[in-house]
């Protein structure tokens, strides 16, 4: 019996490594982790959501297995597409960050009419060369531009994970409902799975703020991996919201 258990909950554990690699997971941290470079602050990152998809789901889903409470399909529609609008919100945001500065309107006029003209400028480093604050006197450090992990940042992948805990909280719930009778194994196999999901999400992003790392160097390389990261999550969003609302997926 113990064997079994010890089995059962190893098996969470690889299900929760498994579960971090989803591709709406990987999209949300992608354009997280582009705020924060570096191995280290990559893998703070991942651990935050990490940390947040593990409150929801150990939370809400203890109560659920606890008093043998379903989830409606209502309600894991519900989740499901608040996961996905996280998602556009998220790209959207990596997509204005990675164009921040690099354009604006300029309005002349050529025979008494006015003309609006679109400008893209070149790389805000070009600028930095020319300012007063980036003289050649002053030493260039790549690491001046590379934001910090502060309280108020590791807020927002908190709360990202905790959209994707409330997402995945059902599906798992009613697996663990109908295939682990003990409720005390079930309560475990929640910790354990989303422990699981929050080694792997910090690995992820500690493997993913290394190259980040050395873009920050050049902001040519990193606004191009913001943009990626931005057009990836955006794009993820709008399908999994379109699909939510096409048969059987919308249960209304």
């Amino acid at each position: 019996m113990a064997t079994s258990a010890l089995l059962t909950l190893l098996l969470g554990f690889v299900l929760g490594l498994k579960h971090s690699t989803e591709a709406d997971h990987l999209a949300a941290v992608s354009t997280l982790v582009t705020d924060t470079h570096g191995v280290r602050r990559g893998a703070i990152v991942g651990a935050f959501w990490g940390l947040g998809h593990l409150l929801t789901l150990f939370v809400l889903g203890a109560i659920l297995i606890v008093f043998r409470l379903p989830i409606t399909p209502r309600i894991s529609w519900t989740f499901e597409f608040l996961v996905a609008l996280v998602l556009i919100a998220l790209g959207a945001r990596a997509i204005l960050l990675a164009m921040r500065g690099q354009y604006h309107f300029h309005v002349h006029e050529h025979a008494g009419h006015a003309h609006a003209h679109l400008h893209f400028h070149e790389l805000a480093s070009a600028a930095h060369a020319h300012s007063p604050a980036h003289s050649p006197s002053r030493a260039e450090d790549p690491h001046d531009h590379v934001p910090k992990v502060t309280p108020g940042k590791g807020l927002r992948p908190l709360l990202v994970g905790m959209a994707h805990g409330l997402a995945g909280t059902a599906s798992l719930t009613l697996l663990i409902l109908t295939t682990i009778p003990s409720r005390a194994l079930g309560i475990a196999y929640l910790l354990i799975f989303g422990s699981g999901a929050l080694l792997g999400m910090a690995g992820f992003g500690a493997v993913l703020g290394a190259p980040l790392g050395r873009a920050a160097a050049r902001l040519g390389w990193l606004r191009a991996l913001r943009l990626t990261a931005g057009a990836f999550s955006f794009c993820l969003g709008i399908f999994l919201a379109v699909h939510a609302f096409l048969p059987p997926a919308y249960p209304f």
